[in-house]
């Protein structure tokens, strides 16, 4: 058999003709009214994609950014609370010291002052013996120059004058 162009061609009937008319413009078609749509369809969808995943990536940026700030802050807050902390202790510490220093104070003083009580009550005391010891000085030589002077008589003013006065004294 050989080959020839002219009997090719003949043999090529209308129908192919057809078909191949039909089959380009069913493409021609699908180009027009799916690929280009669908074409443009998912490159929205990649631009929508593409905008979410810069918009996630700058979230995740600023989310690190506000992390950072974040733990700076509670670092700065916890160097201020141990500062804070640590002036209340000197402050405690010295309101101390000078709560101690005043009780020091005030307790040398109520000793001062019972000190001074305790000198003017024994000073009263005294005077008061001194007061009734000359009474009792008088009295006994009151008694002693209207009688005669015995020496039973100047035992017995002495035994009296013994028992009147403190038994604190005589010792």
């Amino acid at each position: 058999m050989k080959f020839e162009w002219g009997t090719v061609v003949e043999n090529i009937n209308a129908t192919l003709i057809f078909n191949l008319i039909n089959f380009g413009l069913l493409l021609w078609l699908l180009k027009r009214l799916l690929f280009r749509p669908a074409t443009a369809w998912l490159e929205g969808r990649r631009k929508m994609e593409q905008e979410r995943l810069e918009r996630a990536e700058e979230a995740k940026t600023q989310g690190e950014t506000l992390l950072q700030q974040r733990e700076e802050a509670l670092a700065e807050a916890n160097r201020r609370a141990r500062e804070l902390v640590s002036q209340a202790e000197a402050e405690a510490q010295r309101l101390v010291r000078e709560a101690r220093e005043d009780a020091r104070r005030q307790s040398q003083h109520i000793v001062e002052q019972a000190e001074d009580v305790s000198r003017r009550i024994k000073e009263e005391a005294l005077g008061e013996l001194r007061r009734s010891y000359a009474e009792l000085v008088v009295q006994g030589a009151g008694r002693v120059l209207r009688r005669e002077v015995r020496a039973e008589d100047h035992q017995q003013l002495l035994e009296e004058l013994g028992q009147k006065l403190p038994q604190q004294l005589l010792s």
